[in-house]
């Protein structure tokens, strides 16, 4: 039998491979089909991830709302970092577990409702920083308008501006309310301290007009831009608008001088002069003047070649630059000057009227505030920390201001009228600071009383303590800067120190100086009047009421309930 050979067919080594891709295909199908059912049951509480979203929603509107107030970013930039932080952040895997997501959602929630919470307090802690450099900018620039209004300066319109910013602060409510007004009282001290050296290049400008006159050359349109000039200082707001007009005033006097050749020497001279007297009055204040008499001989030398306007301009060039250049030295000299001869008033008057005190058979000096202890130490810490010229005006200033309260300190001394009428030296102060039409609290420290004045009209005065010879109260012209009821005062001193106490209750408080010192009721004293700032015997009986204050102005409880319901943040508080 004849077999034909039979070949078995090849098995596909790709078979078993080819079921197995099926397979996972139609596993993966089915899991695919499944997962909506597998995250609808473990994806979590849909209400919890709503929650999270309006939470993120409140806190992202909250930190909006902060901007938007004026919160600097820098404070908010902390939270700002947090909130990234949170969005770029995913809750977890819910396809097993959806307690997990839960979780995820309840803390995010959580970590909104903080963030939300902390900006509210940094929007809130941020207006009460703002809100006190606002009352102590305005504070600033009273002084300053007080101290320069006699040197005959146009300062209606920052009067004005003054007044507008008093209003402001009543008004204002954020954060970007009080920063306005602190950079525009800002502004305005530094225009006003500016002022008089702008007015000193319209001075020249002027002197030029009257030698171009005496020369018999028409003058009309020169005195039509001094004319103009004047109007724009009068009423400049910032220092930008004075550095206007006075290269206004360089290009007009430069432009008028070449009219008048002949008299450039004298020009030449009078400045000559005006740099000698300067450098006369540094050496007064005993500052090293060697540098400037090396720039006085090159401007003599340099004057006596001066025959064309060429000339002149390149020896004005070489003045202007000295004088410039020794300014900080004359502020710096004056400041140290006053307040050396500030000091030395306060001492020799304060030694020739001791006050011996029959309680403790020591001797006081009447004038405490005015010592080291008080007001002494803060000008010579500001003149201390001074650095620019406006640091050392400021300076000028106050110590000048200081000088007056301390004169009528002084005459208030020897003054015979009862405290609960009107006294001279209240109405001179009020003058001097423009405060006739405002309501003034008075404190006076010879009397140990205070007076509160309406429009210039006596309305309240009795009698308190002030301070004490260790912690004296502290004379100037002080704002409103906080006013609290119902509130706690804790001692600043360590126990063990002899100014120390015990947390004390206090009705009615409103600080008047930075550092905690207030005007406000004293429940726990019977007496009040001159010498209660020294060491005596209380009629209370409580031993903490012996001795005068920590810098504070205490008052009977029924007249510092009546001094707070009465008052507000735009009454002034003259102290002397």
């Amino acid at each position: 039998m004849n077999f034909r050979q039979y070949t078995m067919p090849e098995r596909s080594v790709t078979a078993p491979m080819h079921g197995k891709k099926v397979r996972f295909t139609l596993l993966l199908l089915l899991t695919i089909s499944m997962l909506p059912g597998l995250l609808t049951a473990c994806g979590g509480d849909a209400h919890l991830q709503q929650q999270a979203q309006q939470d993120q929603n409140t806190f992202d509107k909250t930190l909006q709302q902060a901007q938007d107030a004026g919160v600097p970013l820098s404070v908010l930039q902390p939270l700002m970092k947090q909130q990234q932080s949170l969005k770029s952040s995913s809750a977890p895997w819910p396809l097993f577990n959806g307690n997990s997501v839960d979780e995820y959602y309840s803390n995010l929630s959580t970590r909104y409702n903080s963030l939300t919470v902390q900006t509210q307090g940094l929007v809130d802690a941020t207006t009460d920083r703002f809100h006190e450099q606002a009352s102590t900018d305005l504070q600033r620039l009273q002084t300053t308008l007080a101290n320069k209004q006699k040197d005959g300066l146009p300062l209606d319109t920052l009067n004005k501006l003054y007044n507008t910013g008093m209003d402001q602060q009543k008004k204002a409510k954020y954060p970007k309310d009080y920063a306005a007004i602190s950079v525009q009282a800002k502004d305005a001290v530094s225009t006003i301290n500016m002022m008089p050296s702008t007015l000193e290049k319209l001075d020249t400008l002027k002197e030029i007009i009257s030698l171009m006159q005496e020369g018999h050359q028409d003058t009309g349109d020169l005195q039509k831009q001094y004319d103009a000039n004047y109007k724009d200082i009068s009423k400049a707001t910032k220092p930008g608008d004075l550095t206007a007009v006075g290269k206004n005033i360089d290009k007009q006097s430069e432009s008028a001088t070449a009219s008048f050749q002949k008299i450039i020497p004298q020009l030449a001279q009078d400045k000559i002069d005006a740099y000698d007297k300067q450098v006369k009055q540094l050496k007064d204040y005993g500052v090293d003047t060697s540098s400037y008499d090396k720039t006085s001989t090159s401007l003599h030398d340099q004057a006596q070649k001066v025959k064309t306007l060429k000339d002149f301009l390149a020896f004005e060039k070489a003045y202007n630059n000295g004088i410039s250049g020794m300014q900080l030295d004359l502020l710096k000299g004056k400041a140290t000057s006053e307040i050396k001869k500030f000091h030395a008033k306060v001492d020799s008057w304060g030694n020739s009227h001791l006050y011996h005190n029959p309680y403790d058979g020591k001797n006081y000096a009447p004038n405490m505030g005015y010592m080291t202890k008080g007001i002494g130490e803060d000008l010579d810490n500001e003149l201390a920390a001074a650095k620019t010229l406006t640091d050392y005006q400021a300076v000028v200033t106050d110590v000048e201001n200081e000088s007056l309260h301390l004169e009528m300190f002084i005459q208030d001394f020897s003054d015979g009228t009862p405290y609960s009428q009107p006294h001279a030296t209240d109405t001179q102060l009020m003058q001097h600071y423009k405060l006739l039409g405002s309501q003034v609290i008075v404190v006076s420290f010879a009397e140990q009383a205070m007076r509160v004045y309406n429009g210039g009209q006596l309305v309240r005065a009795f009698q308190i303590t002030a301070g004490r010879p260790e912690l004296p109260a502290v004379p100037g012209l002080w704002p409103e800067m906080w006013r609290k009821t119902k509130t706690v005062f804790k001692s600043p001193y360590p126990k063990g120190s002899p100014y120390y106490y015990d947390d004390t209750k206090i009705n009615y408080a409103i600080l008047y100086h930075s550092g905690g010192y207030f005007l406000h009721d004293s429940w726990w004293r019977n007496d009040y009047g001159p010498g209660t700032q020294y060491f005596h015997i209380d009629s209370s009986g409580n031993s903490s009421a012996n001795y005068g204050t920590h810098g504070c102005v205490n008052m009977p409880l029924d007249q510092a309930k009546w001094v707070y319901d009465n008052t507000s943040y735009s009454t002034s508080i003259l102290m002397y």
